[in-house]
């Protein structure tokens, strides 16, 4: 396992792993961290939160762990209850990728990973390429996958913001916006239902900026908002997060048709920040581009299928606004 730093000649910091071809950590010019980060390394292997991870072969939930396939029903490996999450059991948040590249003078590391076939029930072997450069205050990632077989692929960044660590405060005083029209309705498993809902006027709406304090209840948000519905793959604003307080702003792009929406309520309090502050509910939010959730088990949705004439590719840019 090798750890790589990134820094801008302005002391912003990007500390990335080659297992997971994980985000460890993000610092702002003054040691600020403007994400979630363990303090024990032994949780950065377990990860059971997927912190800065890139998840896959499939991010979020497939329905029963299966799918009907060209030819067959495809079971795939299960780990949550019946459900597959993040691609089973271990994923590509969980193996040691290779470090490929780390070029020095445009500030980026490529990592690789094969996933052979059949991992976590997965056909077909994945060549997977996932780059990481920092420039102009943003973090652009690019992945990329070359399926040998027709397999479904959907990767994302796992990474969980918390613009107010330094105060040692949660994301409630954090103010949200996305731009999407659509959300994914779902079932109480979590697992997208195969209907949309629009938005518009309602709890779900983060058409301005709204302070996230006014509107979680229950268990918060863990929702899909459909930004393109068309799936052009061009690269859009998803989301953006601001706090006022410290004055810091992640605006989130992607080329993904969609994100999940979560905002942590499930954060562990067994496991602490670098700072020695517990995790716990609202510690962190995520804003993750990827394909549409249990997309292999409904037709009318944009197809997460991938083949070796048709690879997989997807790009996030995290734009740091500091202080």
């Amino acid at each position: 396992m090798q750890t790589i730093t990134l820094k801008q000649p302005n002391g912003l910091k990007v500390t990335l792993s080659s297992y997971g071809a994980t985000i460890r950590t993000i610092e702002a010019p003054n040691g600020d961290h403007l994400a979630l980060c363990y303090d024990n390394e032994a949780d950065w292997l377990s990860n059971r939160a997927y912190l800065g991870s890139t998840v896959g072969r499939v991010a979020n939930r497939i329905a029963d762990s299966k799918y009907l396939g060209e030819q067959r029903v495809v079971n795939l490996v299960s780990n949550e209850g019946a459900n597959q999450l993040h691609g089973g059991k271990k994923g590509l948040s969980h193996v040691n990728w290779q470090v490929l590249e780390h070029d020095y003078i445009n500030n980026k590391v490529v990592f690789r990973y094969v996933s052979p076939d059949n991992e976590q029930g997965y056909p077909g072997q994945v060549e997977f390429i996932v780059s990481y450069q920092l420039i102009d205050n943003q973090l652009v990632i690019t992945m990329h996958g070359d399926p040998s077989e027709v397999t479904p692929i959907s990767l994302t960044n796992h990474i969980y913001w918390n613009l107010a660590l330094s105060n040692h405060h949660d994301i409630t005083e954090h103010f949200v916006k996305l731009p999407a029209r659509l959300r994914l309705l779902k079932n109480e498993q979590n697992i997208a239902s195969g209907e949309f809902a629009n938005v518009y006027d309602s709890h779900y709406d983060f058409a301005e900026f709204t302070k996230l304090g006014s509107v979680l209840t229950d268990n918060g948000f863990d929702d899909y908002y459909l930004l393109d519905p068309q799936g052009t793959q061009q690269l859009q604003l998803h989301g953006s997060i601001a706090d006022k307080k410290t004055g810091y702003q992640v605006d989130i792009y992607s080329t993904a048709p969609g994100c999940q929406f979560y905002t942590g309520f499930y954060l562990d309090p067994q496991f602490k920040h670098l700072d020695g502050k517990q995790f716990g509910p609202y510690m962190g939010l995520c804003i993750e581009p990827h394909e549409l959730p249990n997309a292999v088990n409904h037709s009318h949705f944009l197809s997460t299928f991938y083949s070796p004439e048709k690879p997989y590719y997807q790009q996030i840019k995290y734009k740091i606004q500091l202080t």
